[in-house]
């Protein structure tokens, strides 16, 4: 009678710490995509470039992100989970060493490129839970991973303006090649083992390389268009070139007997319906991201003249209740349905979205409202990935949440752009702002209304 009750102890003793380490290994790709934002005016010193080069250490990342996640992803599906991360988590601490010491901007790009491999991190770990932990287990497991995607952004800001001010940019690398170390210590000791995989099949080399060009030709163009001009020779012959591959990408992966994207599981519209939602879960965050700081930092119009750390804290509720957000899904979904309680999420988005739209010169507005878009974010991030992990089949669950990782990349690099030409002719008055967290509620809105076509098995 009692080797049952040990045995579930025993159990018990090794998911708990395995979540920590998965949390851990998510909380640095996160960290690592705003953790530069407040070093960018030091490192345009520093290589001596315009900011708008300098800013490429950031869209390169997303860049890189939106191709990894989805090819190691497969790759985990066929080789195994585990392995697949603790190779992802090693080219992150790669690509962190070589920017501690990178000599020019251009060494500094490349190992960005490697970093941007950490994105792999959330689908992977998304795997593991599903063969790891019961179902009762899964939905608390992927609430605590989806918490550590804000609370990371978030966060970053204020850690990055602290080291930023102390050791100056290089430090940042040095922080995240520590981050990347304990997570590798963490997956080594505290992950079990998995099962190869599928084993059968090869990777579809194919298809990543059309993946790989449709996505960054497609970032690039959106990254770019504000400052190139929409309507330039450049801007639209990437346009041209993603449209492209993504369609040779679609006729080979439908005959592909391994796909690397299966666009035949496009067919499910409930899955089609979540990752269209999740983009819009990356676009309306950014704005914030990437206008707040402006508002709080700058000493002219409707300003508050703060300092980059200062204004880092100020924007750390917001994170906090991403993360609070993401431990309270599993809580709502126990007692409704998923398309509900993303309805909800949005709906908390769009409030929080209209009180900064009503009075964007109010500190307490915008703290206040990018704490409850928090909110939002943290629950509709968690529910949409515990929807993928479900609808997915079980052996292709990390491809699926890759790809869905990789429409949420899509939506946070469209926000910065969008930002971007929101505000670039502008001062920082009232309007300028307002108009950007209206954008921020009117997406709220359009995801709210798919959301309502979701429904929940």
């Amino acid at each position: 009678m009692t080797a049952p009750v040990r045995t579930i102890e025993q159990a018990e003793e090794v998911r708990r710490p395995m979540v920590l380490a998965l949390a851990v290994s998510v909380l640095g790709f996160s960290l690592m995509q705003t953790l530069l934002v407040p070093a960018l005016p030091e490192l345009a010193r520093s290589f001596d470039v315009e900011p708008a080069i300098a800013g490429w250490v950031l869209t390169i990342y997303l860049l890189a992100g939106a191709v990894a996640a989805p090819i190691l992803g497969a790759l985990g599906d066929l080789r195994g989970h585990r392995l697949l991360l603790l190779v992802a988590l090693g080219l992150f601490a790669a690509g962190s060493l070589l920017a501690l010491f990178a000599p020019s901007l251009t060494v500094l790009l490349v190992a960005r490129v490697l970093q941007g491999a950490a994105t792999a991190t959330f689908p992977l770990s998304l795997a593991l839970v599903r063969s790891h932990l019961p179902a009762q287990r899964q939905g608390a497991a992927i609430g605590w991973l989806s918490g550590m995607l804000g609370l990371g952004a978030g966060s970053a800001l204020v850690i990055g303006g602290v080291l930023t001010d102390a050791v100056g940019w290089r430090g940042l690398f040095g922080f995240g090649a520590l981050v990347a170390l304990l997570s590798l210590i963490a997956v080594v000791c505290w992950v079990p083992r998995t099962r190869r995989g599928r084993g059968e099949g090869r990777l579809d080399l194919a298809g990543a390389v059309l993946l790989a060009v449709g996505l960054a030709a497609l970032l690039l163009a959106i990254s770019q268009g504000a400052g190139w001009g929409w309507g330039s020779p450049a801007v639209l012959g990437l346009l041209a070139v993603a449209v492209i591959s993504f369609t040779l990408l679609v006729i080979l992966e439908r005959r592909a007997a391994v796909p690397i994207v299966d666009v035949r599981s496009l067919r499910n519209v409930r899955l089609a319906l979540v990752n269209a939602v999740t983009m819009f879960l990356g676009f309306v965050p950014y704005l914030f991201y990437v206008g707040l700081p402006i508002l709080l930092e700058s000493t002219a119009g409707i300003g508050h003249g703060m300092s980059v750390t200062v204004a880092g804290i100020a924007m750390l509720p917001s994170a906090v209740l991403v993360f609070v957000g993401g431990r309270l899904a599993p809580v709502l979904l126990a007692r409704l349905r998923g398309g509900v309680v993303i309805t909800l999420a949005l709906v908390a988005m769009l409030a929080g979205s209209t009180l900064s739209a009503v009075a964007p010169g109010s500190l307490f507005a915008v703290v206040v409202g990018f704490a409850v878009v928090g909110l939002g974010n943290g629950i509709g991030f968690a529910v949409a990935s515990d929807l993928v992990t479900r609808m997915a089949p079980r052996a292709e669950v990390a491809a699926a949440a890759g790809l869905n990782g990789v429409l949420r990349t899509i939506g946070s690099a469209v926000g910065i752009p969008v930002t971007g030409t929101i505000l670039a002719a502008s001062t920082v008055d009232a309007g300028s702002f307002r108009v950007l967290f209206l954008v921020a509620a009117g997406a709220s809105v359009l995801a709210a209304l798919l959301c309502a076509l979701i429904r929940r098995d």
